[in-house]
């Protein structure tokens, strides 16, 4: 699975959409350490893309509204040794916090935070590839983790430096993260196929809802119906028209045609951000993926 170096530039861009793992040293006695505890629990799982451990420390009002496999699908998890290395990179970032967090329910926390540039590491991690980096032989993964402790102690590691908020909620003496997904964008799916029944096509997901400058994924199944090798690409449709504008691509597997072979079922997924100019009293958007073939 190629993540790909648009999606880490995207992600670099708006410094958190994609998640990282927020390293904090706090007292046990600081009244804040509770709240950014569990922020930094949250962050060190999503970066590391152990969605499963995320979700768990999401507010219940936003598990309600988006169920844990429809996260973890947008998500897209990590697994072997693209984990491994996610979570060291994990162990590098640095947090500060920059505004004194309220004892009330609900405290907004500000933080200064400085993560590596994961993106800059592309050609020492095969472009992140998942597949490929899982395939390694145990010497060459060993060999790409020294390099990232050569790097880090030669002050050659890249970093990015910004600053970021997050919503925390108190739910029965437990803090959680909380993103208000039921107050953000409803986003439908639907697929079109042509007449002549060549191929099927299905969303993974019929709906999901988002915040602005949120990364999310959609995925499709599509099957080939004949005994013939064809191949397909994707129209894109947006409705309401005057909100594509503010709905990015990032990264979509279907822009080209894709060959499928005689009977082949294959997933395909694209990534999509909400962008923070939506206009106000936006509530739902429909993305189509109208399918053309051809043999």
């Amino acid at each position: 699975m190629k993540l790909g170096n648009l999606l880490w530039s995207a992600a670099a861009a708006i410094l958190l959409a994609l998640p990282a793992y927020l390293f904090i040293a706090a007292s046990n006695n600081d009244t804040q350490s509770a709240p950014l505890r569990t922020a930094a629990a949250y962050y060190k799982s999503a970066y590391a893309h152990d969605h499963k451990k995320a979700y768990r420390l999401i507010a219940h009002r936003d598990r309600l509204v988006k169920s844990e496999q429809v996260y973890i699908q947008e998500k897209g998890p990590f697994t072997g040794f693209t984990l491994t290395v996610a979570a060291k990179l994990a162990e590098l970032i640095e947090i500060r916090q920059t505004n004194a967090a309220d004892n009330q329910a609900t405290s907004k926390v500000k933080f200064a935070i400085k993560l590596p540039d994961a993106n800059s590491l592309a050609p020492l991690l095969l472009d992140w590839d998942q597949d490929k980096l899982n395939a390694l032989a145990a010497p060459k993964q060993k060999e790409i983790l020294a390099a990232i402790d050569n790097l880090r102690r030669d002050g050659k590691l890249k970093f990015i430096e910004g600053e970021e908020e997050l919503t925390l909620v108190k739910e029965n003496g437990l803090w959680r993260v909380l993103f208000d997904w039921a107050a953000g964008l409803r986003v439908h799916y639907d697929a079109t196929v042509p007449e002549n029944k060549t191929i099927a096509a299905t969303p993974l997901n019929r709906e999901t809802s988002v915040r602005a400058n949120e990364l999310f994924t959609i995925a499709y199944r599509v099957r080939n119906l004949t005994q013939e090798a064809v191949a397909t690409r994707i129209v894109h449709r947006v409705e309401p028209a005057e909100l594509r504008q503010h709905l990015d691509l990032i990264e979509c597997a279907l822009l080209l045609p894709v060959k499928l072979k005689p009977g082949e079922d294959r997933e395909f997924s694209s990534t999509y951000m909400v962008r923070g100019d939506l206009p106000d009293g936006s509530k739902q958007v429909k993305v189509t993926y109208d399918f053309q073939v051809e043999k």
